[in-house]
């Protein structure tokens, strides 16, 4: 990307635009942000301190970090760290000091007996978190929460099922800044789980598995019909998982993926759609989904497993949806797929596949029970394995080794944490060994240089990654908070209810629109932290299971980021493909439109997220699957050849149909479909036999 492009699709993922430091600043700021992940790391698996404390810890140091290294404003010019800035790192240092010595007391009065020095505290650090979330994330998602805390002061004074009785100011900055709002639930689970993972992403990627993730697309989809869209399914999927940032998957990705897509002639709005939609989508696949399983597991206090099993199929058929629709698109405009000479080798592909170690580790660990923590702890220590097996020169091969180790040593009844420091360094000895009888000792020193400068700035850049969704979860916990705290939640059920009457169905579309209007803007996982708080109570009241309200506010944060006016996934994935913003997020939809109706299914048909028998669940995804290439054939009006409108709409009602997932429904879509399928053949052939006979 050139420049401009580049920092248009900056101000698009609003992780705030890094500052030309001077050289000193600048070695201190990656030092401490280096440090910061250690922090993380010491204190998740084996230094004990209370949980508030580390909650500030967390939020504040973050703080800091955006303050002295991200500009306060997009034009701003100077490479100093400005006045302000430096007032507001010793209001986050006062305040991260302030909790920590007078913790006990805190404890005991947070938001009812409230001193001077509580209300400072309270008001500086909520202003401290608004500007870290502004300049990191946008100022969407503040203004949001300053809308909340003006309800506050104004609530008693308005009509209806908005009125409360009112609250102290100084209480109300006390309730703020406690484990009841800003460090509540939604910071918990950013505490806990952000930095280890965004940590295991960015070395993972550091690994080789990014580019081992691109080359198997190629290798699979780049010679079929419109293959480059295809990879950039595929590979948005992949990259997708471990990051909770749309327009950050569309980067990644789509630098790569939508060049090529010009190249074979789409046009540039497609190839922008393409990306921004299945980019989006990545937040949807397990086993992280973007950080939202963890805030899922966080606020419902459902097991962590049964999340990540129940989105499984609910994904698949979200990314079958658009590989079929790009596929039907392909046909359509007669795009051909890159040559295979210019591919890679499956062959090759296969004697390099150990590379995905971390990623068996990870899911190996958390499948088979032990805590999230653990599992990404050894996930992370495993891509320095592949760090140095490829910093050697060794085929990956020899990573068979490691994977045993971490697969034996658990079963064998060891602590989890020994299990893993014990892989990790036997493997380490190992692989050292093995350079030795291969005479390749003398790349030992360079390659324990290497893999600590990997270290160092993979430690830094994890820190880096982490400060936006770390803002968000903060901010999000303000929005949260004043619900609590004013009952407006459970209030705000009632009216959904009421305005929906006796049909669940519009309390749903209701619940939707509502969602993804409240999403627009922001990133996923401050989305689905607010539509949690808003809107899930309402459809839980209606008796739909906790999994599957969550699931169903949760997609439709993540749809949010390509659903007009303000998609801005679309609009990134245009900046790089040099498209107009609004027809491109049209496009984003038309492929990413089985997510709008995919979550319907959750309360229609349960058993897509595995709440019912496997027979059940087998005819339910069996259904969906036709459902989802009706769908296909409907967008892009392509069934067997080109079809006009009315089998157009026709494919539609028969995917809604199955989709709905009744015996009547199922009978009715199925004759339909098959309807369609036959009058298709039965064109096609009379129209081959015209063509010969001429």
């Amino acid at each position: 990307m050139n420049d401009t492009v580049h920092d248009d699709v900056a101000q698009l993922d609003a992780e705030g635009l890094d500052r030309k430091l001077s050289p000193m600043i600048a070695i201190t700021l990656t030092l401490i942000s280096a440090l910061y992940a250690v922090f993380h790391l010491a204190v998740l698996n084996f230094w004990s301190i209370d949980e508030w404390v580390y909650r500030v810890t967390h939020v504040n140091i973050g703080a800091i970090l955006a303050f002295v290294g991200l500009k306060a404003w997009r034009g701003e010019r100077a490479h100093l760290v400005w006045v302000v800035d430096i007032l507001l790192v010793l209001g986050a240092i006062g305040c991260s000091v302030y909790v920590a010595v007078n913790l006990e007391m805190l404890i005991m009065r947070t938001g009812v007996v409230t001193t001077g020095a509580d209300l400072v505290c309270g008001a500086v650090g909520t202003l401290i978190v608004l500007e870290f979330a502004r300049r990191v994330s946008g100022i969407v998602l503040p203004i949001i929460a300053l809308v909340f805390i003006s309800y506050v002061f104004i609530g008693q004074w308005l009509p209806g099922v908005l009125e409360h009785s009112g609250f102290r100011a100084d209480n109300f900055a006390s309730y703020l800044y406690s484990q009841e709002a800003i460090f509540g639930m939604t910071v918990a689970a950013s505490s806990r789980y952000i930095i280890l993972f965004v940590a295991f992403a960015v070395f993972l990627q550091a690994s080789g598995a990014g580019e081992y993730f691109m080359r198997l697309a190629m290798a699979l989809f780049g010679g079929t019909r419109g293959g480059p869209g295809k990879v950039s399914v595929f590979s948005g999927l992949l990259f997708g998982t471990v990051s909770g940032s749309a327009v950050a998957n569309v980067v990644a990705s789509g630098t790569f993926t939508i060049p090529m897509m010009r190249r074979i002639g789409y046009p540039r709005e497609s190839a922008g759609g393409i990306e921004a939609a299945s980019s989006s989508g990545g937040q949807l696949a397990p086993p992280v989904m973007g950080a939202g399983a963890f805030i899922m597991a966080e606020i419902t206090g459902i097991p962590y497993s049964d999340i990540v099993v129940a989105a499984v199929l609910p994904c698949l058929l979200f990314y079958i949806a658009i590989f079929l629709t790009v596929d039907l698109q392909a046909k359509h405009l007669g795009l051909h797929g890159v040559p295979r000479s210019e591919l890679p080798k499956i062959g090759e592909l296969c004697r390099d596949a150990f590379l995905l170690l971390p990623l068996v580790v990870l899911l190996y660990l958390l499948l088979s029970g032990y805590s999230i923590i653990a599992a990404g702890t050894w996930g992370l220590a495993s891509t320095l394995l592949v760090s140095m097996c490829r910093e050697i020169g060794f085929r990956s091969y020899v990573l068979a080794v490691p994977l045993v180790l971490f697969v034996a040593l658990p079963l064998s009844g060891m602590p989890v944490n020994y299990a893993g420091a014990l892989a990790t360094v036997v493997s380490f000895i190992l692989m050292a060994a093995l350079a030795l009888v291969q005479k390749r000792g003398s790349q030992l020193p360079e390659v324990v240089r290497n893999l600590a400068q990997l270290t160092y700035v993979g430690l830094a850049d994890s820190s880096r990654k982490s400060l936006q969704l770390i803002s968000v979860m903060a901010c999000a916990g303000i929005v949260v908070g004043v619900l609590g705290l004013t009952g407006l939640g459970g209030r705000f059920s009632s009216v959904l209810l009421t305005a929906a009457g006796e049909s669940q169905i519009l309390a749903f579309i209701l619940a939707m629109l509502i969602s993804i209007v409240l999403g627009m803007g922001m990133p996923t996982t401050a989305a689905y932290a607010i539509a949690a708080a808003v809107v899930a109570p309402a459809l839980q009241q209606m008796g739909v299971s906790a999994l599957a309200a969550h699931m169903f506010v949760f997609y439709c944060a993540v749809i949010s980021a390509i659903t007009p006016p303000v998609a801005i996934a679309a609009f990134a994935g245009a900046a790089i493909a040099g498209g107009k913003p609004w027809p491109t997020s049209i496009r984003a939809m038309r492929y990413g439109i089985a997510a709008f109706f995919l979550p319907f299914m959750f309360y229609t048909s349960p058993e897509i997220l595995l709440e019912g028998t496997w027979s059940e669940t087998l005819h339910i995804f069996g259904t969906a699957l036709i459902a989802v290439y009706f769908i296909a054939v409907s967008g892009e009006g392509e069934l067997f050849g080109p079809v006009g409108p009315l089998v157009r709409a026709l494919s539609a009602i028969a995917a809604l149909l199955l989709l709905w997932s009744s015996l009547p429904t199922d009978v009715l879509g199925l004759a339909i479909a098959a309807g369609l399928i036959l009058w298709a053949r039965t064109s096609g052939l009379r129209a081959s036999q015209r063509t010969a006979s001429r």
